[in-house]
């Protein structure tokens, strides 16, 4: 049995709400995570990959899906898992509304040029979706090409296109994050070792 395991618990709201506002802070929690990414002693790839990768999937429509995609996506390009899982931070409710409509006009774009008509139908108005709150969801089902659709490939094709981007521009400082923190390491140890030997 593990000492330090907890007692308890944390029920699926509590462990929601710490996701989004963490009880500790968010300074707190970004050296608690940084910590956990450099512990693990992974390559600059291994970590820019992944955060690259959690970058990507954010353009993703299918939102309750990030962490897993993020995660997968990590795992197959060899990246670091869990910083592949931080880095969907990038998709959040102040970027979605600019990238679902990138995603969008960038997909009907696509779909325009193969010929299909991405127009929405009559009836689809704010009457119709005040009237009946299911009703954007069976919209959406019921034509797929008018939302979906553009949003599955103009998404996917930005997250293609987001992956070098962020790797790029995380990369060097991803590396100098890394030497800084191998380099703290290296002088608390050494003032452990002073403290030893005394």
């Amino acid at each position: 049995m593990a000492i330090f395991k907890r007692g308890k618990k944390r029920d699926f709201g509590l462990r929601v709400k710490e996701a989004v506002w963490p009880s500790q802070g968010w300074r707190r929690t970004f050296h608690y995570y940084r910590h956990r990414i450099f512990r693990t002693g992974d390559s600059t790839y291994k970590i820019t990959a992944g955060l690259a990768a959690g970058a990507a999937v954010s353009w993703s429509p299918f939102l309750g899906t990030h962490f897993a995609q993020a995660i997968f996506l990590s795992w197959l390009i060899r990246g670091n898992l869990l910083a592949g899982f931080i880095g969907t931070a990038l998709g959040n409710p102040s970027t979605f509304p600019f990238m679902f409509w990138l995603s969008y006009k960038l997909g009907t774009f696509i779909l325009g040029l193969a010929g299909f008509e991405t127009e929405f139908a009559g009836g689809m108005d704010a009457a119709y979706l005040q009237g009946d709150s299911w009703a954007f969801l069976k919209y959406l089902f019921a034509h797929p090409l008018q939302l979906l659709l553009p949003l599955v490939i103009g998404g996917y094709l930005c997250a293609f296109l987001c992956w070098p981007v962020a790797y790029a521009v995380l990369y060097y400082p991803v590396r100098a994050a890394r030497r800084a923190y191998r380099l703290q390491r290296l002088r608390l140890r050494r003032k452990k070792n002073r403290k030893n030997v005394r």
